[in-house]
């Protein structure tokens, strides 16, 4: 019974830790969402959707079904009700049958025109309609939170029961817009990103495939505590050391397992995350450059501007005025 207890009591501090860590990590992400069009198929139909930025895709399925595929990956059959994530924008073929040639959206959009927010395209009965539209975000920022993501997501309310939030999430979602109400938009852009957050969420304390990633090491007693210093006290002058000692780890050890999981040794997150909190403060603060470079721990804002333009090829005033 106390080996139930002590579980259940590290289950919900990972929880809390980890949570304000992807919080944080969302914060400087400056997430945004909204529409393309909706999207009417009749008839036989194939669709070529482009790569275009680093932004989260999706597809709701209202009505029918239809072939979705990714480069690289298999045709993937979604029906109504369906919520398709691509995170990472990639380029994707809509169709009816998957033997058919596809055509390029842009070049369909160039031979007609959207009415009222609505793509329609084929001839005959209408087999399938969509809501597509994105989630984007600071594309200049590359956190192993997006990359842990897998290439192709799809939610359903069936495989959901088991996560009763997130199932209540894309119900709702579903519901506002069948329902086409005042300030159907605002809520539907507010509910993707909602979601998106779940996944994260979901994918860091439910899914069994994440062994290994920055959702492996939210899950680590010993890496998640790191990982929230790091996260809450970017102005600390950190040092190998001294993130392994808050881990509970020896240096060696704390230094190898961070870098197998994260991808980067500990040092070179660090100086990401900050240059990534900078980014945030830039473009939603007033904050001026001296308190910027402390606030994200640099010792004076000449240090922190020379770095801020080796890792994004533009100067912290430059970029404030563009933000």
């Amino acid at each position: 019974m106390r080996l139930v207890f002590l579980t259940d009591r590290l289950i919900r501090w990972l929880r809390l830790i980890n949570q304000d860590v992807v919080s944080k990590v969302f914060s400087t992400l400056r997430l945004q969402s909204d529409f393309y069009f909706r999207a009417h198929f009749r008839g036989q139909f194939s669709v070529e959707v482009p790569r275009e930025r680093r932004t989260v895709r999706f597809h709701l399925v209202r009505e029918g079904e239809c072939y979705l595929q990714i480069v690289g990956s298999t045709p993937l059959l979604i029906r109504k009700g369906d919520l398709v994530l691509i995170p990472d924008g990639a380029s994707q073929t809509l169709s009816s049958n998957t033997d058919l040639p596809a055509v390029s959206l842009p070049q369909i959009l160039s031979e007609n025109t959207l009415e009222n927010g609505v793509f329609s395209h084929g001839k005959g009965r209408e087999q399938v309609s969509l809501l597509c539209g994105y989630c984007s975000f600071d594309e200049a920022i590359d956190h192993p939170l997006l990359t842990a993501l897998p290439a192709l997501i799809v939610l359903n309310q069936v495989s959901l029961k088991d996560d009763p939030l997130l199932f209540s999430a894309l119900k709702l979602l579903s519901l506002e817009e069948e329902r086409e109400l005042l300030g159907m938009s605002s809520i539907l852009s507010r509910m993707l990103e909602i979601i998106l957050i779940q996944v994260v969420r979901r994918a860091t304390f439910g899914e069994a495939e994440y062994q290994t990633g920055f959702f492996a090491a939210l899950r680590d007693p010993k890496l998640s505590k790191a990982l929230s210093v790091i996260h809450n006290e970017p102005q600390v002058s950190w040092t190998i050391d001294s993130l392994a000692q808050q881990a509970g780890m020896s240096r060696a050890r704390f230094a190898s397992r961070f870098t197998d999981f994260i991808g980067a040794p500990p040092i070179s997150y660090l100086t990401k995350w900050r240059l990534m909190k900078s980014r945030e403060l830039l473009g939603t603060t007033k904050l001026d450059m001296e308190e910027i470079a402390n606030r994200c721990g640099y010792s004076c804002a000449s240090s922190f501007s020379r770095r801020f333009k080796e890792e994004y090829k533009i100067g912290p005033g430059a970029f404030r005025k563009s933000a």
